[in-house]
């Protein structure tokens, strides 16, 4: 932070911050949701990796290191703006109404939704601009067994 105000006042441009990818921005939000209730049951990492499998028509290596790169930037993030941001910026609403039922997913892999998740659900679809009718029928379909 002090470098970055040095560098101001001297006149140097601070250096632009590199935008995550739309797989990394995906994942992280996945893993912090299976996070979101302190618990994060084995049942819902595999459905992580079966998402990002499946989504991006990834290999089992290649959704594992995706996930590990997820965990590592999620251990080291403060907030979660630049991931959104980028998400908001290359999705449309029919790739974020996929991506709520993704979340909706992992929330409902453990066969109970816990109230922290559904807090951080709810925040997210605000973040990304989701509509309340699709935060309702992306929940609802998986709800009712749209898994």
């Amino acid at each position: 932070m002090l470098d970055r105000l040095l560098g101001l006042l001297s006149g140097t441009a601070p250096a632009a911050r590199e935008q995550p990818s739309e797989q990394l921005s995906v994942a992280l939000l996945l893993l912090e949701l299976a996070r979101a209730d302190f618990e994060v049951p084995d049942v819902e990492l595999a459905k992580i990796r079966d998402l990002l499998t499946q989504r991006y028509g990834l290999d089992a290596a290649q959704a594992g290191a995706l996930f590990e790169r997820a965990r590592a930037a999620g251990q080291e993030t403060v907030s979660l703006y630049d991931y959104v941001q980028t998400l908001n910026t290359r999705l449309d609403p029919a790739g974020k109404r996929g991506l709520m039922e993704m979340l909706w997913q992992v929330a409902y892999a453990d066969g109970r939704l816990d109230k922290y998740e559904e807090h951080l659900l709810r925040k997210l679809a605000g973040l990304l601009y989701v509509s309340d009718d699709d935060y309702i029928r992306t929940k609802l379909s998986v709800a009712e067994g749209g898994r």
